[in-house]
C-alpha cells in the first residue's frame, strides 16, 4: 500500500518518538511534517491541509483533546484523522480522547508498524471523501476583543491567573496577555482599542480577517459599549453574517437592568470580570461554535440555492435548444418552400422554350404518322399483287419514319425525366449528387434559351460524387447560367442594333469544377466557377445582385429571387458565392465554394 501524495503531520512530538516513528512510515511513501505546537498547525493549513495529524496526549500550548474541537468545527478539517500518542498504555485515558475526537491512539510501548497500518488505514477513508472537501479552505476562528486603558476588561484580574508564557517569560502586558490567551486556545485574536478601527467585513488594507466574535468591553469610559454591540447586531443584519457579540460587565446591583439593556443591544452572551478564564474561554468558544454551524448551513443553503439554479438554467437551456431546434426545422422547411418556388418560377420563364422543345419533336413525329401509314399500306398492295421488291421498299421507308419518330419520342421522354427530377420536393436533404448529370440536365432544361448563339463548354476536374442538396446545382446553376444567357442574348440584341446584324459566330459560358485547399482550415473545397462571354455584372452591383427581389431585367422579366435563392442554398452548405470578372472571356465569373464532402455522412442528414 503505497501513499504517495499523502501528508502526515506531527505536531509537538518530541525528537525520540520521531526517530522511532519516521523510518517505518517514510518507506512507505507518506510525506512526514514536523511542526512545535498547535499554533503551528493552524498556521500551516493556510499553505496546505495535511491528510493526518499526529500529537501526543498534551502539546506546548494546548490539549489533544481541544486541538481535535478545533478540527472538527471547520468543514475543511472536520474530516481530518487525528492520532494521538500515549507514552503509556492507560484504557481510561484512550476512552477519553476517543470520546472527544480523537481517531486512533497509539501507545509508544508497540511496535511502530502496528501504527503504519493504523494510519494506512485512516488515509485509505479520509481519501474517499476528498471531493467533499474540494473547494473548503480552512480558517483559525478570530476573535476581536474591543477594550481600552480604563475599561474593566484592560486591567481584568484573571490575567494575573494565567500561566506564565512558555520558555520562563515574564506574564507580558494586559493587551498582549489578552491575545495571548485566546492564541493558547487556537484561535486568532487582535486588540482593538478605538471601535472606529474595528474591520467587521474583513476589508482591511491589511487583507484582514472577519472576526467570528467581537468581546465588547461595555465598562471602558474611552467608548460607548452598547452603541458598538448595536452597530454590529445591525451589520448582522444587513449582511445576513452571524458575527456573535460578548459581552464584559462589572457586577452591581442593578445589574439585571443592565443585563436587559445589554442583550437588547445585540449581545449574544455577558459575563463579569468575576469570571475565570478558562470558564470565560469555554463561552466564547461556545459562541464561535455557533458561528461556525450557522455559516455551515448558509454555505449548504447557498450551494443548494445554487444548484437549483443551475438546474433552472439548464432547463432553460434545454427549452431554448427545443426552440432553436424547431425553429431551424421551420428555416429549413421555408427554405425548401422558397427554393421549391424559385424553381416554378424559372420553370415559368423556360415554359415557352420548353413547349417549343415539345412541339418540334412532336410535330416531326406527327408528320411521318402519315408517311409510315402510306409506307405500310403500299407494302400490303404490293404483297396482294406479288411484287415483293416493291413491298421491300415501302417497308424500309416505313421504318426509317419510324425510326426518325423514336429520336423526336427519346428527346420527349428525357425532356419530362429532367422536368420531373427537376421539380423534385427533396432540394432540402443532403445526400450524394452526381454533380456532371445534374448539370447535364439543367442544361437540358435551359437548351431552348440556349439555342445555337450560345456554346456551353464544361470542364469538371472535380471528384463527380458531392454530398449536398440537389438545389446546390439545381437552383444555384441552373440561375447563374440562365442570367448568364439572358445577359448574353441582351448584349447580342444591343449589338445587332448597333453594327447592323453583325455579330460573333458565337458565345460561351464555360463551367468549371475543382478541389482546391480550405483557406485557414484543413479539408478541401469543392469549387464551381461560371465564367461566361456576356457584359459582366457592374462593380457597383456585385453586392447587390443577391439581396432579395433586386433585378437589372425589364418589368415582368424576372422574380429577382433567383441569385437570393442561389446565395441561402450556399450559405446552408457553409460556403461562399462571390462574383468578379472573368478574365479569359471578359464577362461575369460565379465561384461557388462548399466544403467537399464524398461519403462521409454527418448527423441530421440523410445521404442516399
Amino acid at each position: 500500500m503505497q501513499f504517495l501524495s499523502c501528508t502526515v503531520m506531527f505536531a509537538g512530538v518530541n525528537a525520540q518518538a520521531m526517530a522511532c516513528l519516521r523510518d517505518v512510515l517514510s518507506m512507505r511513501g507518506l510525506d512526514l511534517r514536523s511542526v512545535p505546537d498547535a499554533a503551528a498547525v493552524f498556521s500551516s493549513f493556510d499553505e496546505v491541509l495535511p491528510d493526518l495529524v499526529v500529537v501526543p496526549e498534551t502539546l506546548p500550548d494546548m490539549a489533544a483533546t481541544r486541538l481535535c474541537q478545533h478540527l472538527r468545527l471547520n468543514a475543511a478539517t472536520r474530516g481530518m484523522p487525528v492520532v494521538v500518542l500515549l507514552s503509556a498504555r492507560d484504557p481510561a485515558r484512550e476512552h477519553e480522547l476517543l470520546d472527544r475526537g480523537a481517531d486512533a491512539c497509539f501507545c509508544m510501548e508497540d511496535d511502530p508498524v502496528i501504527l503504519l497500518f493504523r494510519i494506512c488505514a485512516l488515509l485509505r477513508e479520509y481519501g474517499a471523501d476528498a471531493a467533499e472537501r474540494e473547494g473548503v479552505s480552512f480558517r483559525q476562528p478570530t476573535i476581536s476583543v474591543v477594550t481600552a486603558p480604563g475599561g474593566a476588561l484592560w486591567s481584568w484580574p484573571g490575567l494575573r491567573d494565567l500561566p506564565a508564557r512558555a520558555r520562563g517569560q515574564q506574564a507580558v502586558s494586559a493587551d498582549g496577555a489578552l491575545v495571548d490567551m485566546f492564541r493558547r486556545n487556537g484561535q486568532k485574536a487582535q486588540l482593538v482599542d478605538d471601535p472606529d478601527r474595528l474591520d467587521l467585513a474583513g476589508n482591511g488594507s491589511g487583507g484582514g480577517t472577519p472576526p467570528d466574535c467581537v468581546v465588547v468591553d461595555l465598562t471602558c469610559p474611552a467608548f460607548e459599549g452598547l452603541a458598538l454591540a448595536r452597530t454590529v447586531a445591525a451589520f448582522r443584519r444587513r449582511t445576513r453574517q452571524c458575527v456573535r457579540v460578548m459581552g464584559v460587565m462589572e457586577k452591581s446591583a442593578d445589574s439585571a437592568e443592565k443585563i436587559r439593556i445589554a442583550f437588547e443591544a445585540g449581545v449574544d452572551d455577558l459575563v463579569d470580570t468575576d469570571i475565570r478564564p478558562d470558564l470565560f474561554l469555554a463561552r466564547v468558544a461556545a459562541l464561535v461554535r455557533r458561528k461556525s454551524l450557522q455559516d455551515e448551513v448558509q454555505r449548504e443553503e447557498a450551494h443548494m440555492e445554487s444548484a437549483r439554479a443551475r438546474a433552472a438554467l439548464a432547463d432553460a437551456l434545454r427549452r431554448v435548444n427545443a426552440d432553436l431546434a424547431a425553429a431551424n426545422r421551420k428555416l429549413i422547411d421555408a427554405q425548401a418552400k422558397l427554393v421549391q418556388s424559385a424553381k416554378m418560377a424559372s420553370l415559368g420563364e423556360l415554359a415557352a422554350g420548353i413547349a417549343h422543345e415539345f412541339n418540334n419533336p412532336l410535330a416531326f413525329v406527327l408528320a411521318h404518322e402519315s408517311t409510315a401509314k402510306r409506307s405500310v399500306a403500299q407494302a400490303l398492295q404490293a404483297i396482294r399483287l406479288g411484287d415483293t421488291q416493291q413491298a421491300e421498299a415501302a417497308l424500309a421507308k416505313g421504318g426509317e419514319r419510324l425510326a426518325s419518330s423514336f429520336v423526336g419520342l427519346s428527346r420527349l421522354r428525357d425532356l419530362v425525366v429532367s422536368l420531373r427530377r427537376f421539380s423534385r420536393l427533396e432540394e432540402g436533404e443532403f445526400r450524394r449528387l452526381d454533380v456532371p448529370e445534374a448539370i447535364g440536365m439543367v442544361l437540358t432544361l435551359l437548351a431552348p434559351k440556349l439555342g445555337e448563339e450560345i456554346e456551353v463548354e464544361c470542364q469538371l476536374e472535380a471528384p463527380p460524387e458531392l454530398v449536398c442538396q440537389a438545389a446546390l446545382v439545381n437552383q444555384v446553376v441552373m440561375n447563374i447560367v440562365s442570367n448568364a444567357a439572358d445577359a448574353i442574348l441582351e448584349k447580342r440584341e444591343v449589338n445587332r442594333r448597333a453594327e447592323g446584324g453583325a455579330q460573333p459566330s458565337k458565345d460561351r459560358i464555360l463551367l468549371q469544377s475543382s478541389l482546391q485547399p480550405r483557406e485557414g482550415r484543413e479539408g478541401n473545397d469543392y469549387v464551381l466557377r461560371i465564367c461566361d462571354t456576356g457584359p459582366g455584372v457592374p462593380d457597383a452591383l456585385q453586392e447587390r445582385v443577391f439581396e432579395p427581389f433586386f433585378t437589372t431585367k425589364p418589368v415582368g422579366s424576372g422574380t429577382g429571387l433567383g441569385l437570393a435563392t442561389a446565395y441561402g442554398v450556399v450559405q446552408a452548405h457553409g460556403g461562399s458565392i462571390v462574383i468578379t470578372r472573368s478574365e479569359s472571356l471578359g464577362g461575369a465569373c460565379f465561384t461557388i465554394r462548399v466544403p467537399y464532402r464524398a461519403a462521409e455522412e454527418r448527423r441530421g442528414e440523410n445521404v442516399a
